[in-house]
């Protein structure tokens, strides 16, 4: 038996009656630590506890612990909390999940707190939030940048890149990115085309196509398609380009929307993105087709986008030695262009000393394209001193170049402009109007 039950089963044995004067009246009495059992008639003590008891069973004569006596929560201070209004106010602001925006407060409290932003301007604890937000949108892939950022807190791009740069070493934080090569293997197995799921004719192991789909993307980073570019209707045309690369002679015949269905891709994302995927597959075909017409045994035979995908094998094989020969010739061709040009101008104007000069630049105003902002559209004409017209391969920005906005000049209209006499005119009824008016009135009088 522990000591503990012993000692209850001791106190459980109370006396029933005083051995002096014989008094059943025996009660319990504590006295301090120790319980005894005294008379109340005569006041002698009948019987008394143990002196010593366990841990458990004490209530007084104890030491109180510090956190059960005198301690209060640290609560944040005032800092810290107008932190977390500003920060929370900028999370909603670039409409960030609740998730990410709980994620951006945790990790701005744990940065608060370190030695290297706790003794430090408020200015700078502004621009840590800020920081924090920036480091959660990269992690998870959120279109935020950082002078988005800075123009939110008005703060310069250098002071941030600074204090960010001091929180990623701080607390030794890694940012995820995804690039575009990461994706491609789930991509294609997201498409069924297996022996046993379409027939033979249309199916392909997913390891031949994701190695011609690599070769194609490698293709299309080497040619600017890939840059500033979602990366799903990409994939999705490279992925439908080196299947009918395959088997061209029984694939060519199948469209893009055709062949998703046959793939079985998860419509909801082929569809929302249909158009611009369209849009780089023309793309990589009319890359396929630059660098298919360099290929030395066809001897003049025309490379169509309709047919390209036959020599798309040839074409990935020697990519490095037909980009070169391409960008070669095309400024070969440019430079004759230029020459032919100049000994014109000489020969039509002779009267200047036979001197030439290269075009003006002033018709780089006049040479705008006149696709709309949103609309992403074909190759606009480039001013004639514009640098893109030296290269073969330009990036989309370059290429596809959007309308300049105008700004309207807003009319200041203050009410002490004078009317003109036809304005007024038009204010008057003239005499076929007072008729119809004088008749109807007495038409709705009569009813």
């Amino acid at each position: 038996m522990s000591q503990g039950r012993m000692i209850e089963a001791a106190f459980r044995r109370m006396p029933s009656s005083c051995p002096e004067c014989g008094s059943s009246s025996v009660v319990e009495d504590d006295l301090y630590s120790q319980r005894q059992w005294v008379c109340e008639d005569c006041g002698s003590v009948v019987e008394e506890g143990l002196l010593t008891t366990l841990l458990s069973d004490e209530t007084q004569g104890r030491d109180v612990p510090y956190h059960a006596s005198t301690e209060e929560i640290k609560k944040p201070c005032r800092n810290l909390i107008a932190g977390f209004i500003r920060v929370r106010a900028m999370c909603r602001i670039l409409r960030l999940s609740n998730d990410m925006e709980s994620e951006v407060v945790s990790l701005f409290e744990r940065a608060y707190n370190l030695p290297n932003f706790l003794h430090v301007t408020i200015t700078k604890k502004e621009v840590l939030g800020g920081c924090c937000i920036l480091c959660v949108c990269r992690q998870r892939n959120w279109p935020v940048s950082m002078g988005t950022v800075a123009y939110l807190l008005g703060a310069d791009s250098s002071v941030i890149g600074t204090v960010y740069q001091e929180l990623i070493k701080s607390l030794n934080i890694k940012a995820t990115t995804t690039g575009i090569t990461d994706l491609m293997e789930s991509f294609c197995y997201d498409f069924k085309l297996g022996p046993q799921q379409v027939e033979e004719v249309l199916s392909e192991t997913p390891q031949r196509l994701l190695d011609r789909m690599s070769a194609l993307i490698e293709l299309a980073s080497d040619t600017w398609i890939v840059t500033g570019r979602q990366p799903l209707p990409l994939l999705m045309g490279s992925v439908y380009v080196a299947w009918q690369s395959l088997n061209p002679s029984a694939r060519m015949k199948y469209s893009f929307t055709k062949f998703c269905k046959i793939g079985k891709a998860p419509e909801q994302s082929w569809r929302r993105s249909r158009d611009t995927a369209l849009k780089r597959v023309s793309e990589l075909l009319e890359v396929l087709c630059k660098l298919g017409r360099e290929l030395p045994w066809l001897r003049g035979v025309p490379v169509e986008p309709k047919t390209v995908t036959t020599l798309v094998e040839d074409i990935l094989k020697h990519r490095r030695a037909l980009l070169s020969r391409a960008i070669q010739k095309y400024q070969q061709q440019l430079q004759n262009q230029l020459s032919e040009t100049q000994t014109t101008e000489c020969d039509d104007d002779p009267s200047e000393s036979n001197r030439c000069e290269p075009p003006s630049s002033e018709s780089s105003d006049q040479a705008e394209c006149e696709n709309p902002a949103d609309e992403e559209a074909t190759d606009c004409q480039l001013p004639p001193s514009h640098w893109g017209k030296s290269h073969l391969f330009l990036p989309p920005c370059v290429k596809s170049r959007k309308r300049q906005r105008v700004d309207v000049p807003q009319l200041e209209v203050t009410g002490d402009e004078d009317i003109s006499d036809s304005e007024i005119e038009s204010y008057i009824r003239s005499p076929g109007e007072i008729k119809l008016y004088l008749k109807a009135q007495k038409e709705l009088k009569q009813e």
